[in-house]
């Protein structure tokens, strides 16, 4: 009987051991996880501090949600269903950093002295001005350094194909003295694609040397939700998961979906075919090539697939009479002086980056002679 008391003794002794070392392993595992979730919101947010200011504390929107063009500034601002295009700008959107008019264009500061005819800018986010408020992005910087108006109508998350159709749909609206088409080098690829940023859009195949053109009528309807992975719902209103999926690379699949139409490296031949469209147009077209703040990083942009691609695009422009300008070389100057974050803010240009733009452009359309009366501004 004593040995068995001593035996349940030791029994109970070690049991009691085994749970003290587990709480005191719980113990630590908890304080650790504390710690980590309190910096971690501690540097959300610093880093919404340095975005938005003290109103980044207050105002926690769904940021993949803004990304693809919902939630922005309530259903005013959501973007529209195209069955041509497959989405657009909505028309008289009203909140804080973007605002549209009755057209979908973007606002900015108008002057009553401003000369017609406009000039049509077209595009996807670098064009828009993601980022920056409305009288920020370079359209309306370029606007006030020449006078003359300049309709904004990037949209955000185009591909150069919907870049191209977009602008035959405008250029007999707006009437402009000539436009300036806007790409970037993942806009070359989101050619390919028959879903972007989850959203269906039209696409083209090349074959033979021929453009087949698919996905016409885009399915969907208007008001119709878009629906984002879980990670974008669950992570999308914090700036730092943002910041992270930018920097890594992890955007794809994980806050949005795309789904292929045409194979992989499809894009520069597409974009290349699509030159005679913007040739037909009847007026001047410039075609800029525009970079994010990824492509600066690292010196990763010069000598890149995705720079050769653009080098491809631009030759390709020229060779159909179109007005080809890359703003890299130029660029690198403003990014080597004052450093990309200076230029840039998470991806798409600053208020100075913007300045810089603007500044660039004015230059080349000076040189090409294509502001007419405004050229001696």
């Amino acid at each position: 009987m004593s040995v068995n008391r001593e035996a349940a003794g030791a029994a109970l002794k070690g049991e009691r051991e085994t749970r003290s070392k587990t709480t005191g392993w719980g113990a630590r595992i908890a304080l650790v996880m504390a710690s980590v979730l309190g910096s971690v919101a501690l540097l959300e947010a610093g880093y919404r501090l340095v975005l938005w200011g003290p109103q980044g504390l207050v105002n926690w929107p769904n940021l993949v949600h803004q990304r693809m063009g919902i939630g922005a500034g309530g259903d005013s601002c959501q973007y529209v269903y195209s069955p041509a295009i497959g989405w657009t700008s909505p028309a008289n959107c009203v909140s804080a950093p973007y605002n549209s008019d009755a057209d979908g264009f973007r606002r900015s500061a108008s002057q009553a002295s401003l000369a017609e005819p406009p000039i049509l800018v077209t595009g996807s986010s670098f064009a828009k001005g993601d980022e920056v408020g409305d009288n920020e992005a370079w359209p309306a910087y370029l606007q006030d350094m020449i006078g003359r108006k300049v309709v904004n109508a990037g949209v955000s998350g185009y591909a150069f194909d919907q870049t191209v159709l977009s602008t035959e749909q405008l250029v007999p609206k707006v009437k402009p003295l000539f436009v300036i088409a806007s790409f970037t080098p993942g806009d070359i690829r989101r050619a390919e694609l028959k879903v972007a940023w989850s959203r269906e859009k039209p696409f083209f195949t090349a074959k033979e040397g021929n453009l087949d053109l698919h996905n016409i009528p885009v399915p969907g309807r208007l008001g119709e939700p878009v629906r984002f992975p879980t990670a974008a719902e669950w992570l999308g209103r914090f700036a730092l998961a943002e910041l992270v999926a930018e920097r890594l690379g992890l955007r794809r699949g994980w806050y949005f979906r795309e789904v292929r139409g045409a194979p992989v490296g499809a894009g520069g031949t597409i974009a290349c075919q699509l030159m005679p469209r913007l040739a037909a147009l009847g007026v001047p077209v410039v075609v800029l090539a525009q970079y994010s703040r990824h492509y600066w990083e690292d010196n990763r942009l010069f000598g890149t697939a995705d720079h050769r691609a653009v080098g491809k695009v631009l030759g390709c422009a020229a060779a159909a009479g179109l007005i080809p300008f890359d703003i890299a070389d130029k660029l690198k100057s403003a990014v080597d002086a004052s450093g990309a974050a200076a230029v840039y803010r998470t991806d798409h240009h600053s208020p100075e980056g913007n300045r810089v733009v603007a500044d660039l452009v004015m230059r080349e359309l000076v040189n090409r002679r294509l502001l007419g009366q405004t050229a001696d501004r």
